[in-house]
């Protein structure tokens, strides 16, 4: 009889260490379980939008994943004769760099005189003619202020704002250095209206004429380059007036993803 208990005894724990290993193996570990909630400072999808993450799924800095190779190598934003030419405080133009395309474009002006900074790049004065055509179809009317720069007008130009600020830091961060201009690309127009009396004003960007841009440059290659919100990445004041030509299809990628041109370049979306 005492054999007979000891045996089943036996029996009982062989049975129970075996269920406690089953139920080990079909139930998750706990250190697969992660936080699903999308990260409100990013745009990147949850464990749960990706299942095949779950298993490997560590706390770590959201922001580095996104960090990424300019574009996968597919834009030469070096290229100086590229539409997709970056230029920024980081990617100068050569001091003697001219377009060999520049043509007048055939907008309004806010001046009558003839002058370089009616000019831009052939495609893009194209492009910006059929804009500004479209747009008056709507009753918007725009005009253009500023096209073509060279590298000495710039050069003047930051000198009189470095005058006017009292240092290079201050005037920076309202205008280019010579060389860091995007006019001196001829694919950068600076545009107004009589709404804000023809004048390069950030209240151009509570306009009609602003809105209208908004929704519809990108169909004509146009980005508004110095968007609000974004002075951190472009490291220029909000210039809702600065349209900058790109192509219609990388204008229209950067206005789907509402992303800035840097953005689009240096970061995973």
């Amino acid at each position: 009889m005492k054999k007979t208990l000891i045996l089943i005894g036996i029996i009982i724990t062989l049975f129970t260490s075996g269920c406690n290993q089953t139920t080990a193996t079909d139930t998750p570990n706990s250190s697969t379980n992660v936080n699903t909630k999308t990260n409100p400072n990013t745009d990147l999808p949850s464990a749960q939008d990706n299942p095949q993450n779950t298993q490997s799924a560590i706390p770590v800095d959201t922001f580095l994943l996104r960090v990424g190779a300019a574009a996968q190598g597919t834009i030469d934003y070096h290229d100086v004769n590229s539409i997709a030419v970056l230029v920024n405080k980081q990617n100068d133009l050569p001091a003697d760099y001219v377009p060999s395309d520049l043509v007048n474009v055939n907008i309004p002006f806010t001046f009558k005189e003839q002058a370089p900074k009616r000019m831009l790049r052939q495609e893009a004065a194209t492009k910006l003619e059929e804009l500004f055509s479209a747009a008056k179809e709507q009753n918007i009317i725009l005009y253009g202020v500023s096209g073509y720069r060279s590298y000495q007008t710039q050069e003047g130009l930051f000198a009189n704002f470095v005058r006017r600020y009292g240092s290079e830091e201050k005037a920076n961060q309202i205008s280019a250095k010579p060389g860091q201009s995007e006019h001196q690309t001829g694919l950068a127009m600076d545009v107004t209206s009589q709404s804000v009396n023809f004048g390069l004003e950030e209240t151009f960007g509570a306009t009609d004429e602003f809105s209208w841009l908004i929704a519809n440059a990108h169909r004509f290659g146009f980005i508004i380059r110095y968007p609000k919100g974004k002075e951190y990445l472009t490291e220029y004041t909000y210039e809702p007036w600065h349209l900058r030509y790109v192509g219609v299809e990388l204008a229209s990628t950067l206005y789907k993803q509402n992303i800035t041109f840097e953005e689009y370049l240096f970061f995973k979306i």
